[in-house]
This record gives C-alpha cells, sequence and structure tokens, in this order.
C-alpha cells in the first residue's frame, strides 16, 4: 500500500512539475513580448505629442475601468476556461499594440481605446495567469518556492524585453518594435497547450464579504491597496520624471533593465522565506523603501536615482514574495484560488487609478505623487508594525 501511495504521489509530483514548468515558459515569453515596449508606452504618449496631464489621463482610465473588468474575467474564466481567457488576452494585447502604431495621428479617442484594451488585456491576463499559477503549483509548501521562482522568471523576461526594445529602437523603427512583440506573445500561446493536470475552468463560488471575513484577508489585501500606490509612482511617475530630465528612450531602458535585475537578484531566496519571519522582512523592505523615497526629495543625484533603481526593485522582491506567499498558500488551502486573483488585480488597480486621476487634476504631479508614494508606505509600516506586535502578543 505504501509503494502504492508513493507511486501516485510521484506521479501526482511529475505531473504538477510538468505543468508549472510549460507554464513559467509561457510567462517568460509573454514577460518578453510585454516589456519589450511596455515601459516606453507613457514616454512614446509624451513624443507623439501628448502633454503629461492626457498620460495622466490615460493612465486614470486604464486602472478605473480595470477594477470592475476583473469580475467580468472571472466570470469568463468560469465559462471557457482561463487558457482560453490567456489566449483572448493575447489577442488583445496585440491589437492594443497594432493600434499603438497610430498614436501620432493624436486624439482622445486613440488614447481612451488604448485604455480600454489594456484593461481588457491587463484583466482576462493577469486574473487567469495567477489562477492558472496558483493550480498548477503543488501544495501550499511549494507555492511559496514556485513564486519566488516566477517572479525571477518574470523579471528575467522583463529585463530582456527593455534591452530588445532598445536595440530595435536604435537600429529600426517603432513597426519593427511592434511586431517583435507580437511574435513573443504568439510563441508564450504554445506552451499553455500542454497544461494536462489543471482545473481550467473553475467551480468556485465565494461572496466578498465570505472572502474577506478572516483576519489573514483583510491584512494581506489591505498591505497591497497601500503598497500598489507605491508601484504607480516607482513604475510610471518615476519613469517619466527620469525623461524629462534626460529627454532620451535609452534611459528609460536602462530604468527598466536595472528594475529587472535587481528582483532576480532576490526572487529565488524570497521564496523561500519562513512563515513566520515574512512580516519583519515585508517591515525590512517597506522601512528601506520608505527611505529611499525621501533620499530621492532631499538629495537630487543623477547617480543615485538609478542606483535607487537597483535598491527599490530588490526591496520589491522583499515585499511582494512575501506577501503574495500569504495570499497564494491561503487561497490554496481554502480553495477560493480565482477569487483570489480577481480580488489582488483589483485591489491593487484601485488605488492607483485614483492615484492618477488625482494627479491628472494637479500642478507639481512629481512632487506630489512621491509625497503620496511616502505616506502610503509610512502607513503600511504602521500597519504592519501593529500586526507584529499583537501577532507577539497572542502568542506569549
Amino acid at each position: 500500500m505504501k509503494l502504492f501511495n508513493s507511486y501516485h504521489y510521484n506521479k501526482s509530483h511529475s505531473n504538477i512539475s510538468s505543468d508549472l514548468w510549460n507554464f513559467e515558459l509561457s510567462t517568460w515569453l509573454h514577460m518578453i513580448g510585454w516589456s519589450v515596449i511596455s515601459i516606453f508606452v507613457p514616454i512614446l504618449m509624451l513624443v507623439a505629442g501628448y502633454s503629461l496631464t492626457a498620460v495622466l489621463v490615460y493612465e486614470a482610465i486604464f486602472y478605473l475601468i480595470d477594477v470592475p473588468l476583473n469580475f467580468v474575467a472571472g466570470r469568463l474564466i468560469k465559462m471557457i476556461g482561463a487558457r482560453a481567457m490567456v489566449i483572448i488576452a493575447t489577442i488583445i494585447v496585440a491589437v492594443y499594440f497594432v493600434t499603438f502604431r497610430f498614436i501620432s495621428f493624436g486624439g482622445w479617442s486613440i488614447l481612451i481605446a488604448l485604455a480600454v484594451l489594456a484593461a481588457l488585456y491587463d484583466t482576462f491576463y493577469w486574473v487567469a495567469h495567477l489562477y492558472l499559477f496558483m493550480e498548477s503549483s503543488g501544495s501550499k509548501k511549494e507555492i511559496s518556492r514556485n513564486n519566488g521562482m516566477l517572479t525571477g522568471i518574470r523579471s528575467f523576461g522583463g529585463m530582456l524585453g527593455p534591452a530588445i526594445g532598445s536595440a530595435i529602437l536604435l537600429f529600426g523603427n517603432e513597426m519593427t518594435l511592434i511586431v517583435v512583440s507580437i511574435l513573443f506573445f504568439i510563441l508564450s500561446i504554445i506552451p499553455l497547450l500542454w497544461l494536462y493536470h489543471i482545473k481550467d475552468i473553475p467551480r468556485q463560488e465565494i461572496s466578498i464579504k465570505e472572502f474577506f471575513k478572516e483576519l489573514p484577508e483583510k491584512r494581506d489585501f489591505l498591505s497591497w491597496f497601500l503598497y500598489s500606490i507605491h508601484l504607480g509612482v516607482e513604475g510610471v511617475m518615476w519613469p517619466l520624471f527620469i525623461f524629462t530630465l534626460f529627454g532620451t528612450l535609452k534611459s528609460i531602458a536602462l530604468v527598466a533593465i536595472i528594475m529587472s535585475i535587481s528582483k532576480i537578484i532576490l526572487s529565488l531566496v524570497s521564496g523561500v522565506i519562513p512563515f513566520r519571519q515574512r512580516n519583519q522582512v515585508i517591515s525590512l523592505g517597506i522601512l528601506v523603501t520608505l527611505i529611499v523615497w525621501i533620499i530621492r526629495i532631499i538629495y537630487p543625484s543623477t547617480v543615485f536615482y538609478y542606483v535607487s533603481i537597483l535598491i527599490v526593485g530588490v526591496l520589491t522582491v522583499l515585499i511582494e514574495v512575501p506577501l503574495d506567499s500569504n495570499i497564494f498558500e491561503r487561497a490554496r488551502m481554502k480553495n477560493f484560488t480565482l477569487a483570489s486573483s480577481i480580488y489582488r488585480n483589483a485591489i491593487i488597480m484601485l488605488p492607483q487609478g485614483i492615484l492618477f486621476l488625482g494627479l491628472a487634476l494637479l500642478s507639481g504631479v512629481f512632487k506630489v505623487s512621491f509625497g503620496v508614494a511616502i505616506v502610503s508606505l509610512g502607513i503600511l509600516l504602521i500597519i504592519n508594525q501593529l500586526i507584529m506586535y499583537l501577532n507577539k502578543f497572542t502568542t506569549t
């Protein structure tokens, strides 16, 4: 009987490993395709003649439309399956980049169309992506390690993409950039066809009230809500700030490459952080990120601007991977992987939509956004320290 059980465990583990490998290959190809051009999008809008306010309005529309579309994506996954949603998302992002080719014609109609397409792609791809990851990751113990590994794979793809994009822009043109990006997207679909051992169409039903009934979900998703404000500023406003200083696409490509290298450094290590130490690691990451933002403001230095990107990239992994490990482990344990994927994406997008809408109505947007990032990180640090104190108090 032991041999029988051992055989079936090993067989099941082999099936899961095969699915995970194919999923990771698909993710790597997809991230290369996305990062070839994505970081240049707001910059190319400025180059095409759009004002900074128009770019911020585009970002606000994208993020705010994204929030309700996450729930639409969840419904569609239940109807047609997660892999089909990834394929549809890939087609949408191809249409997005083809449409982007006409950005130089100007006008709000193209800008709004791009925002809607971006929101459709983001929700359809990432809700399905996270669901497939959780379903292909095996046991609760394995999901944390796999989460760190997947972050490293995304970061590696994110590092290659801007390098490829910069080379294409140096020797070619925007159309070549778009074609290469679409080719990588098409290639990313192929490994998904070999995911044989996962539940492609979920049957999970859980209300928002029931999902957030317990403290861990409230804690982790509130943390993501606050931390995503920093991500919006770091991911959009900081590259825009760098571009206004140096005025070249090469400077933006360097930003993306530095971000990705720094994430790769700690991705695999952070995936095996013991559960009891995660809050300490998250607090450390938040504190140092907060200090970096303060130094950026009070000590303007070109060298530090780029060095700080490396530092923040490392710290991002220290915060995101443990936080996601908490969420993914709970999702597998309670069997609400799809709901977790939906709410995680919606919670991340909502505050960024509010942020960019507010910035579009203000002047001096860089200083304001940097200040908002500092405040949100400060609140998050206080909350995390309070949680650590309460956990310590309840265990003694």
